[in-house]
Order: C-alpha cells, then structure tokens, then sequence
C-alpha cells in the first residue's frame, strides 16, 4: 500500500510559485482551502473517503478546474499537484499528448467527475 501523504494550503501555494508567473493571485482562498484539504476527507473519523493515491490526487485537478481557486493557471497549478502528489506517493504519471487537455475540457463541461479523473489518472502510471 502507498503511503497516505497530507498536505496542506502551504504545499499547494508552493507549487505554485514554483511552475506558475510570479504572483498568481488567489481569486478565492475558500476555494483553495477545500482544494488542498478535500484528499484528507473522512466518511468517519479515520477513515478516508478517498482510498486510493490516484482518487487523493485527482481531488486536485478537479477541485482546481471547477472551483478555480486562482485568477489564472488553474489547470496548471491543479495538474501540478496532482503529478507531485502521485509523485510523492510512488506512483509517477506519464500522459500521452493531449489527454490532460482533454480531460480537462470534460472537467470544465462537467461531463466527468472525480471518479472518471482518478480512473484517468490510473491509466497514465508508469510504475
């Protein structure tokens, strides 16, 4: 099993201005809150509702294309973390060209949900 990494609002503003413009403004820090703690959730005290790497990293993505915690670079910042967070779990990703476009286009249109993200996300491990 791959360890339960935790991050916080920190982690996300780092890897922002790490492959982001200087500055990106935060648009909505709610926002930002819920898109770096939604991979902590708990059915019950204990107990992740999110079990799997890839479901964890997906809250990421998706959180950051629909809610839009920043004025710009929200696929960026939100396919960042969720690279690094899978990264740091053991499971690198690898995306063919395009497919990261694509599905963040179906995010956007809201014709793919959480669950369709972290199945995605499955399909692009290289290890």
């Amino acid at each position: 099993m791959s360890p339960i990494i935790r991050v916080d609002v920190g982690w996300v503003l780092q890897i922002r201005s790490a492959i982001s413009p200087l500055n990106v403004p935060i648009a909505d820090w709610g926002a930002l809150g819920f898109m770096a703690g939604r991979h902590t959730f708990e059915r019950e005290r204990g107990v992740l509702h999110y079990e799997e790497p890839a479901a964890r990293a997906a809250t990421f993505l998706h959180t950051a294309l629909l809610l839009r915690p920043f004025t710009d670079y929200n696929l960026v910042i939100g396919w960042a973390c969720t690279s690094q967070y899978m990264h740091l779990s053991h499971q690198p990703l690898k995306p063919k060209d395009d497919d990261l476009y694509e599905l963040a286009h179906t995010v956007r249109a809201q014709e793919a949900d959480l669950r369709t993200v972290a199945q995605r996300l499955e399909s692009w491990r290289t290890a």
